[in-house]
């Protein structure tokens, strides 16, 4: 069963997005929605504003209440010009006019389950390493990355212990013999977000992801990163840039 203040968000925020309540204006007051929701007290409809608030959707202005406001949408550039990986974030956010940070959450040794050992081209149950990261537009959560690598590949480097890389990951690659040469594959859907994709980045229950998978390959064609994105659609979209053509 649904929540009384996740019905009334799903509400609002449906309400927002066709333009009834448009961006840059007030809400309707407090006093009012609780009226028309049927509200005895505000407990509720504080829950309520505080979802849309974690998704950006609204702010709150002394004068006015609830103002609501159009997000700003950063374009993550999948085709770096100066590399095979995407355009690092905090450059997305900044063209954005956004200050973006991208934090290293875990460095977590595993094995591949059959989809990442396909991608990667290894055996099944070989040993990988995992870098888990969430990307922030401001300090809102938006983009959360899984860096797969096998673990021969990334063995004795800082990849596959420490969570600040100095340098850089494709740096880091290119010293150890596997330097990043080829977008080997590259497929971007839209699926509904994972229950731990919904709490990290906020979004409503039975919201959808913007998903990217993006497998890169050395000099050799050695397949040496797997690159998993899920971003929040309403606040990030995949973009391509300067993607030369060939005859």
């Amino acid at each position: 069963m649904v929540a009384r203040y996740q019905e009334i968000a799903d509400d609002l925020r449906t309400k927002i997005r066709e333009g009834i309540y448009p961006a840059g204006q007030p809400l309707p007051h407090s006093h009012d929605l609780m009226r028309i929701y049927g509200l005895g007290s505000d407990n509720v409809l504080s829950r309520a504003y505080r979802l849309l608030k974690d998704e950006g959707l609204i702010r709150r202005n002394a004068a006015v209440g609830m103002i609501v406001q159009d997000p700003i949408v950063v374009d993550l550039v999948l085709h770096n010009p100066t590399g095979h990986g995407p355009l690092p974030w905090p450059e997305c956010c900044k063209l954005a006019g956004l200050d973006g940070r991208m934090v290293t959450d875990a460095v977590i040794p595993g094995h591949a389950d059959h989809d990442v050992a396909t991608l990667l081209g290894i055996e099944l149950g070989a040993d990988i390493v995992t870098r888990a990261r969430t990307a922030f537009a401001g300090d809102v959560p938006v983009r959360l990355d899984e860096a797969i690598y096998p673990r021969q590949v990334v063995e004795g480097t800082p990849i596959a212990a420490e969570r600040k890389v100095p340098g850089g990951i494709y740096a880091t690659l290119a010293h150890a013999g596997h330097a990043p040469a080829v977008v080997a594959r590259r497929t971007v859907r839209a699926r509904l977000a994972t229950a731990d994709e919904t709490t990290r980045l906020k979004l409503a229950k039975g919201s959808w992801a913007l998903a990217a998978d993006q497998v890169i390959a050395d000099e050799r064609g050695q397949t040496i990163e797997l690159l998993r994105v899920a971003v929040n659609p309403a606040r990030v979209r995949f973009t391509e840039e300067q993607v030369a053509l060939q005859n």
